[in-house]
């Protein structure tokens, strides 16, 4: 299974597509098929089924026709004077022949009613037999209170019905398999027993009535509650029977049933003779006939779908996999750095809107690694600038030419203020070459900052710290209120006597720092040119410039600082920075 998979995942889209569609394909030709079949043996099921009720019941009614004439001539016998008066006279087994005439004139009468009717036999109370026949029977036995149909009729009162066979009695040469109807001949006034009544019917005729109906491949016959034959099917060989015990199931009705030559509908009709069932079994041959012209219009059909499926396979090949194949060979040249679009289409279709996706990815690249060029080079000047900050010779060198002139008019004190100062700046500035420090270690070295200069500038440079205690130990990015401290006194203040402010506090997520001054201000067209870098004439806007770059880059914002001025009312710098999250932040 894994080497079929494998093989599978190998294959290209086309041939899996059309592998699939024939695939189903033959499984929807083999489904069709089967439920084909299903209904059409459903259906032939049905019809077999109708056709046989049909012709069951028009059989059973021409053997009821018959059935009940031959109880019409049985009553005839019965209520005949010549044979009332005849068997009232008879009082011993000696047979007077005047008497044996009458009764056997009437019998004769009888026969000549009806070709089904074998032989009539009157039996009287000294066993006498009075008999007229079509068939010459081969022997007679008089002794029929022993038989089980005179025990049966004695407990039916005398009451006439309906027997197979004789149990006996009536012997012929050929073909003993008759039906014989039995009642009993009373007096007519008083009710007294006179004689038996015994009617044989001819089984050649009554299987005369099947022939009509019935050939090689349908049978008829006629069963008793029990499943036993009272009339047997013509084809002798094969035991209906077994195929059609459970008769009850087919009341006024049909099933199918499996003989040894297939299957065959079985039909059952009640004779409203006894407990008899008449049962008729038609072939379904025509059903199985019919199966391989079913196969061969669905080999046809299926023949026809395969060629379209390859008319189709070429279509989707055109239409298809020839556009998706000239999009991945644009990509083979993506791959080796040629970023060159395609042409689209002006129609509006899937393999259109993938070429247009496909261009404007192309587009998003390019523009992505121009922005990473970018970056790259923001980074390094960033870099850059952190080193100027940090370093930065000329603020260096007119600390320790103060430090000099300090020297020499032997201030030690603020000599050695100054130096300490100055050491404190660096160190925090510089932090072991980490790119974050606390916002309080940051405070500090700007108050160290801010005492280089004030030695410098005869403490002019007043401070506001107003620093929310919740931020103190936040960690930001170095040097990152230096440069604005440096732009207040140096820009703000212009070297003259004033006030610096500065402000922080936690918003959120973020980190608000606010640096102002009450010195000259700025115009609105300076601040625009500060924040878009266009105002950068030697260190002049360089320190702020970089600052906004480092803190876009590392802090992923995009505007994060904000200058408010006015001419002659001073300038504010709003700076936002995000929370950084963890411990230790290196670059």
């Amino acid at each position: 299974m894994k080497k079929i998979t494998k093989y599978w995942k190998k294959l290209k889209i086309r041939t899996q597509i059309i592998l699939v569609y024939i695939l189903i394909l033959i499984l929807s030709f083999a489904l069709t098929f089967t439920f084909v079949s299903m209904v059409n043996n459903k259906y032939t099921k049905m019809e077999v089924g109708k056709a046989g009720v049909q012709t069951v019941s028009a059989v059973q009614g021409n053997l009821s026709l018959v059935f009940e004439n031959v109880i019409q001539l049985s009553t005839y016998i019965y209520f005949d004077d010549i044979v009332q008066g005849s068997l009232k006279k008879i009082n011993s087994k000696n047979i007077e022949i005047e008497y044996q005439k009458n009764i056997t004139k009437s019998l004769f009468n009888m026969i000549l009613s009806g070709d089904y009717i074998s032989g009539v036999y009157i039996f009287d109370r000294y066993d006498n037999c009075y008999n007229s026949y079509r068939k010459t029977p081969r022997k007679i036995d008089k002794n029929i209170r022993k038989t089980n149909w005179y025990r049966k009729m004695e407990k039916a009162n005398g009451n006439g019905f309906f027997y197979k066979g004789s149990d006996g009695t009536i012997d012929y040469y050929q073909n003993n398999n008759y039906l014989c109807y039995v009642r009993q001949i009373v007096d007519k006034n008083n009710y007294k027993p006179l004689a038996t009544l015994l009617i044989t019917l001819d089984p050649n005729v009554l299987q005369g009535y099947f022939d009509q109906v019935s050939d090689d491949k349908n049978q008829f016959y006629i069963v008793d509650s029990k499943g036993e034959y009272v009339v047997e099917p013509e084809n002798k060989q094969e035991n209906f029977v077994k195929y059609t015990k459970n008769t009850k199931r087919m009341s006024q009705g049909f099933e199918e049933v499996k003989t040894s030559k297939g299957k065959c509908i079985a039909v059952g009709h009640n004779m409203g003779i006894q407990d008899w069932k008449i049962i008729g079994t038609f072939s379904l041959d025509e059903i199985s006939a019919l199966t391989p012209y079913y196969s061969t219009v669905i080999i046809i059909i299926m023949c026809l779908n395969i060629i379209f499926v390859f008319l189709c396979s070429t279509l989707l090949t055109y239409l298809i996999f020839k556009p998706i194949g000239k999009i991945e060979e644009h990509m083979k040249l993506i791959e080796n750095g040629k970023f060159i679009t395609m042409e689209s289409d002006e129609y509006e279709n899937e393999i259109t809107n993938l070429r247009q996706v496909f261009n404007h990815m192309i587009l998003s690249i390019k523009k992505l690694m121009n922005k990473v060029k970018e970056e790259e080079g923001i980074i390094a000047k960033g870099k850059l600038d952190i080193i100027y900050a940090q370093i930065n010779p000329h603020f260096l060198y007119n600390t320790l030419d103060a430090v000099s002139a300090l020297a020499l008019m032997k201030e030690n004190e603020k000599c050695f203020e100054i130096t300490q100062a100055l050491g404190n700046f660096y160190r925090n500035s510089l932090n072991s070459g980490l790119d974050y420090i606390t916002v309080e270690d940051e405070i500090d070295s700007i108050k160290s900052y801010i005492t280089i200069l004030n030695m410098r500038y005869d403490n002019q440079i007043k401070v506001d710290y107003q620093i929310e205690e919740s931020v103190k130990k936040e960690k930001i990015l170095k040097l990152l209120l230096q440069p604005l401290v440096e732009n207040a006194v140096h820009h703000g203040l212009n070297g003259e006597e004033g006030t610096v402010s500065i402000k922080a506090f936690s918003q959120d997520d973020e980190i608000i720092f606010i640096v102002s001054d009450d010195g000259v201000g700025m115009s609105e067209d300076r601040v625009e040119a500060i924040l878009h870098g266009k105002n950068i004439t030697g260190k002049s806007g360089f320190g702020l410039h970089s600052l906004i770059q480092r803190i876009r880059l590392l802090y992923e914002i995009e505007n994060p600082v904000i200058i408010q001025s006015e001419i002659g009312n001073g300038t504010e710098i709003i700076v936002t920075v995000k929370k950084m999250k963890g411990e230790n932040y290196t670059c």
